[in-house]
């Protein structure tokens, strides 16, 4: 049995490793033009994800902060191939998500109190998820449901490798999972009623 500390740190290696690993296919996805990420979400998300780890590191979140730098250097990542290779069909709702998200970044910046903090980036991700939800209801084909499967995956690694548990640390994680779990219902729910034209790729 590991004592407590190396479970939490063990997590944060698996945690960051998944991370890390679900961005290959999901690029490979981008690259073969088989799902089309929204510049919105990524962009969002990219920042979002960065501020995020710098602000858990500092907190002590302790190895649950290296899953999130994980998260935030493959959301980099998937911003650049979607600048490329993502969607283009842009509502007026996804610009209205993009500013709400991007107006509030720098009141959560500036944000004292860590659990307030913690509650407005959570509310920015999911601001940042609107646009890929709107396109997924659209077009579920658009996305690919392993790659969210593994974040719900990687951010319950997230939660298991808290060094403390408190809104402060464990929000972010927690509501990230249910967005997660969210995002793989609607795809699964809106493909059995939208089936794919011939084969299905992902």
């Amino acid at each position: 049995m590991f004592p407590g500390h190396h479970v939490q740190s063990l997590a944060g290696v698996i945690g960051s490793a998944v991370s890390l690993l679900a961005a290959v296919p999901y690029g490979y996805a981008i690259y073969r033009r088989a799902i089309r990420p929204h510049l919105f979400s990524w962009l969002i998300w990219s920042v979002v994800t960065a501020i995020a780890a710098a602000g858990q590191f500092v907190a002590g979140a302790g190895p649950s902060a290296w899953c999130t730098a994980a998260i935030a250097v493959t959301c980099f990542l998937t911003l650049m191939a979607s600048i490329f290779r993502g969607e283009r069909s842009w509502a007026k709702s996804d610009w209205l998500f993009l500013s709400i998200a991007l107006s509030a970044i720098p009141i959560w910046v500036l944000t004292k109190d860590p659990t307030i903090s913690v509650c407005l980036v959570t509310l920015i991700e999911l601001a940042g998820l609107g646009p890929t939800v709107r396109k997924t209801i659209r077009d579920p084909w658009s996305e690919n449901l392993t790659y969210f499967l593994l974040c719900v995956l990687k951010y319950a690694l997230a939660m298991l490798a808290l060094n403390t548990w408190s809104v402060a640390v464990a929000f972010y994680p927690t509501v990230n999972v249910a967005a997660s779990v969210g995002v793989c219902i609607l795809m699964i729910v809106r493909r059995r009623l939208l089936p794919k034209e011939g084969t299905n790729s992902q």
